[in-house]
């Protein structure tokens, strides 16, 4: 029997950290790896403690993620037998049992139609970014959305700047699509696709009695707002906004 309540969490710079924003004066946990097999993201020690008391209390845990399917299996998540569903592609993926959801992936084949091609978008973007020469990494992510990591300037707030402003004047003549800003990545979302659409899916499917969603970025709100109680990192950009409120 499917326990009725049901926590939504956001993955990464939520539950777990990369490399470079793990404070490893802590005890820590390897929560994923590289495709290379190399350790890249961790828990915090009481961060897993969570999960595993959540999991042990059979709580219906669904991780809630922008992660495509390759990246989710490279997580601890994907081989814990207790977690049966995960989100995935900031929604258009839902896995059950780790096989996907053909029902949920109809109605999202169904509602791309109506959109432009993503090939056609990442080639349109791409053109704009080496036109203005910014060294940039663009990808097309399973035909869900563009990834734009700025992976060679990290540290550089003004050249992260500049592409930012690329991606809007791009997006300003594209309705089917918004901006998703991420530290040093972007991503170029069609309306269609959003972690809500998917949370709201499962939770008017199955009825859960209580909610909980947890979320490190600004765009979680959205998915998070669904259910009753909220979970939210210190020092994220929520964080930050509500206190700046």
């Amino acid at each position: 029997m499917l326990n009725r309540l049901f926590f939504f969490s956001d993955i990464d710079d939520t539950l777990i950290q990369t490399k470079r924003k793990t404070d490893f004066g802590q005890n820590t946990i390897v929560a994923a790896y590289t495709k290379e097999g190399e350790e890249s993201s961790f828990f915090y020690e009481g961060v897993k403690l969570l999960i595993d008391a959540l999991l042990k209390e059979n709580i219906t845990f669904i991780p809630t993620t922008a992660r495509n399917i390759d990246s989710y299996q490279r997580t601890i998540f994907y081989n814990e037998p207790k977690i049966k569903y995960a989100i995935l592609n900031f929604g258009g993926t839902l896995l059950v049992n780790n096989e996907v959801d053909e029902e949920w992936n109809s109605i999202m084949k169904q509602a791309y139609k109506k959109i432009a091609p993503l090939e056609e978008v990442e080639k349109n973007i791409r053109e704009v970014i080496e036109k203005a020469n910014l060294n940039v990494v663009v990808k097309n992510i399973d035909n869900y959305y563009i990834s734009i990591h700025n992976k060679y300037n990290t540290d550089n707030k003004e050249y992260l700047s500049n592409v930012k402003s690329l991606i809007e004047e791009f997006l300003a003549l594209n309705d089917d699509f918004y901006l998703y800003e991420n530290d040093n990545s972007f991503g170029i979302l069609p309306h269609i696709l959003n972690k809500k659409f998917a949370v709201d899916y499962m939770i008017d499917f199955h009825k859960p009695l209580l909610c909980l969603g947890a979320g490190d970025n600004l765009s979680d709100l959205a998915f998070m707002n669904s259910t009753s109680l909220h979970l939210v990192p210190n020092n994220s950009s929520i964080h930050k906004t509500r206190l700046s409120h």
